[in-house]
């Protein structure tokens, strides 16, 4: 994850700088954009605990139509998405057919023991933007999963003595499409951002089927 912040960091810095040469017209056809927030995990079985802050990103680029004179305009694209779950749990076998999870015990020692699943978006925005700096967005994004995986690091919990740091990869019984309904309310290239999940994380059956809300903030330079 921190690899992939810097690289956030370094993308927001080159192309703040490139946007000071791109004229206005081309601004208005085509957006990029970083999302950086933390996911609010709804549904989580009873028994687990997650982290106040499940870190998250978005990097997007997209084409928007005009509509005719007015202020607002459509836009339609394609992006990359990556959310974490952190927990006090692990996955008890990342390719059972059930999932099954365990609960880490308080006498163990850990860092971290989270979920992660990457996913290739398709996103569409019905836009405003007003004479000045306001800008506001209502949108849908449909998502394919490309990439999941469950890590830990810290003591082996059936020996405490033994510390581990593994990263099982494909997790099985993942819904492989994700869908839901985004918002961006900002000023310039500073945004406020949301979305709430209608499509859940585990397929139905395996376990409490999770789902994510989002908030954070948007980087728009243009």
């Amino acid at each position: 994850m921190k690899k992939l912040l810097i690289i956030l960091i370094s993308l927001i810095i080159v192309t703040n700088s490139y946007s000071q040469i791109i004229s206005e017209s081309t601004k208005k056809k085509f957006s990029i954009g970083v999302d950086l927030f933390s996911d609010i995990w709804v549904d989580v079985p009873s028994s687990i605990s997650q982290r106040t802050i499940n870190k998250g990103f978005d990097i997007f680029g997209m084409y928007n139509y005009q509509l005719g004179k007015s202020n607002f305009s459509f836009a339609v694209g394609a992006g990359l998405g990556t959310h974490n779950f952190f927990s006090n749990s692990m996955i008890k076998d990342v390719r059972s057919d059930s999932i099954v999870f365990d609960i880490i015990p308080d006498s163990i020692s850990y860092k971290k023991s989270k979920i992660s699943v990457t996913y290739l978006d398709v996103p569409i925005e019905f836009r405003f933007r007003s004479k000045g700096k306001f800008k506001m967005s209502l949108g849908f994004k449909a998502g394919y999963l490309i990439n999941s995986n469950a890590k830990y690091k810290g003591n082996n919990l059936n020996d405490e003595t033994q510390k581990i740091k593994e990263k099982r990869k494909d997790i099985k019984n993942l819904e492989t499409l994700r869908y839901g309904a985004t918002l961006r309310i900002g000023l310039g290239g500073f945004n406020l951002y949301g979305y709430y999940s209608l499509s859940k994380l585990f397929k139905k059956g395996q376990t409490n089927e999770m789902y994510p809300v989002s908030i954070g903030i948007t980087f728009m330079p243009f």
